[in-house]
């Protein structure tokens, strides 16, 4: 007998927040654009794994774009909270309880560490602990739990046996070394072991129903613009499905931003092509589920890397990402979102196999010298683009000056008709900031992984806005209200009388449009301003020089980059050569991608 594929279908309260979200991300994001979509199978089970990049918006942005209704697992920390934890509710998350939010202090200091030569053995030495009794409610002590240094060792080191002793405590081979403590000793936390086995059941009850469920395998979000190393809960929730004759297929799913945390700003949702868990390791699970679990998360680790773009920190992707506009001819106006990806890990691919070369520290160190000329002078690669372009498309300086008038035409015709909505939107977009900052503040200080913790402004800030919007909304209308009450004097009715509710009635059915179409509107003022700036700035002293040395850059860039095409280096025969492979030809999309 044929099993049924057949997909749940999506819930009220599911179908009403995908569509609040859709118009969230509307509103936040300038652009989003969504890659290979086709590829996301509409039958059977379905795990689908992202990268996490920009915390709760990851979510908002897989729920918005995916036709199918995704289950995702949630911290149960966020799960509890307000507004965050509702709307999970209204989605059917499953919550999950992570052992850093029921992480303890115990008592005592870590003195060192000891390994045991002749078996290997390693230890855990305390002074003053308690590792038998510490316990925070129903959490102890015990094997497959974890220390964690609160200043002192990195990484967090696993406790291999139950603790028969209050001063020594058996730990798991020290992957790195023996970890070295500070003198005088080191303040620990313990992180509890948390028997999953109610999730994972849930989780299996979902894929057996042919539904969707979603992760986010790194375990917290992060802002390093790499993959962190993944946590195998995925795998083990894959094979133990496919083990007990559930045929699930796995879709990684790249999150791609442009500045994250900033409001209108653009980011690319790539679908990668769906795999099944190999028979191989499905077997090998029912014998050796570590060995099986570790082989499939090197798969999936894999299969991430080629739906991202990964580079070491934010200086390294600044840039590739100068390198490739360097490249970029300039007949090329602007990137699709599917140009973009494609061109992004085919540079950031090739630069990271020759960046320990001559050429290429060479080459990084004059891009490196340029981009902090530019930012001494405060002038951006980008303007320097569009000067030079404008000069090669409109051949004279005087067209080159009209071009800017142009948009300062444009500014001064589209300002009347953005800024009252950009007025009433102001004080929601302060407050929300104000607080998204306070968070990015806190996260920062509790989190080891995170750069600058930008990843979490931009969910605080959609949070917070939810908070603001109806506040401010609802005074703006009882406002009109009341001004309407105080000027229309006709106290028989008729048609005046109606006004004093219709007009506040009217308001409140269109507030919220005429706030979105004045945020686009503003887009119009904003990158109108921004080319009549540069093309106002191309005469002075700073903006010439840095000019020239673009143009001088601009061929030492191209050469080198042809070089490496020959030598292979780089995959494609020439710019307009490299395509995405993942993605079907598509109708190019009018605004690409800036640059």
């Amino acid at each position: 007998k044929m099993r049924d594929q057949k997909v749940p279908k999506m819930t009220v309260s599911y179908l009403i927040m995908s569509r609040i979200f859709k118009f969230i991300l509307k509103t936040f994001f300038r652009r989003v654009d969504v890659l290979n979509l086709n590829s996301l199978p509409r039958e059977g089970p379905v795990i689908v794994i992202g990268n996490h990049a920009n915390q709760f918006v990851d979510a908002m942005n897989l729920i918005a774009t995916c036709p199918r209704s995704i289950s995702f697992l949630i911290a149960k920390k966020s799960y509890d909270r307000r507004i965050i934890g509702d709307a999970a509710k209204m989605i059917g998350a499953v919550p999950v309880l992570r052992p850093q939010d029921v992480a303890f202090k115990a008592t005592g200091k870590i003195i060192r560490f000891e390994v045991d030569e002749e078996s290997g053995t390693c230890w855990a030495i305390g002074e003053g602990t308690t590792f038998t009794t510490s316990k925070k409610g129903e959490y102890n002590v015990k094997k497959g739990g974890k220390l964690r240094a609160i200043k002192g060792w990195e990484g967090d080191l696993v406790i291999a046996a139950d603790p028969e002793s209050d001063t020594k405590l058996q730990m798991q081979p020290f992957k790195q070394g023996t970890p070295s403590v500070p003198e005088g000793g080191c303040e620990y936390k313990i992180l509890p072991k948390i028997d999953q086995k109610k999730v994972f059941g849930e989780v299996n009850r979902l894929l057996a129903n042919n539904g969707t469920v979603g992760m986010f395998p790194e375990g917290g979000s992060h802002d390093q613009g790499h993959l962190l190393p993944l946590k195998a809960g995925v795998t083990i929730m894959a094979l133990g499905s496919a083990a007990e004759g559930t045929p699930v297929l796995l879709v990684p799913v790249g999150l791609v931003y442009f500045h994250a945390h900033r409001f209108r700003s653009k980011a690319v949702v790539q679908y990668g092509e769906p795999f099944p868990c190999p028979p191989r390791l499905v077997e090998k699970y029912k014998e050796d589920s570590r060995g099986a679990c570790g082989e499939l998360l090197e798969i999936i680790t894999n299969k991430l890397r080629d739906v991202t773009v990964n580079t070491p920190d934010y200086k390294t992707n600044k840039i590739y990402e100068t390198v490739r506009r360097l490249y970029q001819p300039d007949q090329i106006k602007q990137l699709s979102g599917k140009e973009y990806m494609g061109y992004s890990k085919k540079f950031t691919v090739g630069f990271e196999r020759i960046k320990e070369t001559e050429a290429a520290k060479k080459l990084m160190e004059e891009i490196s010298e340029y981009l902090e000329m530019l930012k001494t002078m405060k002038i951006k690669d980008k303007e320097l683009r569009l000067v030079y372009r404008a000069r090669k498309e409109y051949g004279s300086e005087f067209m080159v000056s009209m071009f800017g008038y142009a948009h300062l035409l444009r500014c001064l015709l589209t300002m009347p008709l953005s800024f009252p909505g950009l007025f009433l939107n102001t004080p929601i977009m302060a407050l929300s900031r104000r607080y998204a900052l306070k968070q990015q503040v806190r996260a920062l200080a509790a989190s080891k992984v995170k750069v600058g913790a930008y990843d979490v402004v931009a969910s605080e800030m959609v949070k917070w806005a939810g908070v603001f919007v109806p506040t401010f909304y609802s005074i703006y209308i009882v406002c009109v209200a009341v001004a309407a009450e105080w000027a229309i004097k006709d106290e028989k009715g008729g048609f005046y009388g109606c006004l004093k509710w219709g007009i506040p009635l009217l308001v409140f059915l269109f507030l919220p449009y005429f706030s979105y179409y004045s945020i686009l509107l503003f887009d119009v003022w904003y990158f109108s301003w921004k080319k009549f700036r540069a093309c106002w700035r191309r005469n002075n002293k700073d903006f010439k020089r840095m000019a020239e040395r673009r143009v001088e850059l601009q061929g030492v860039v191209r050469k080198f980059v042809e070089m490496r095409i020959k030598e292979k280096t780089f995959v494609g025969d020439r710019y307009g050569g490299v395509q995405d492979d993942n993605d079907e030809d598509e109708e190019e999309k009018e605004d690409g991608m800036e640059g």
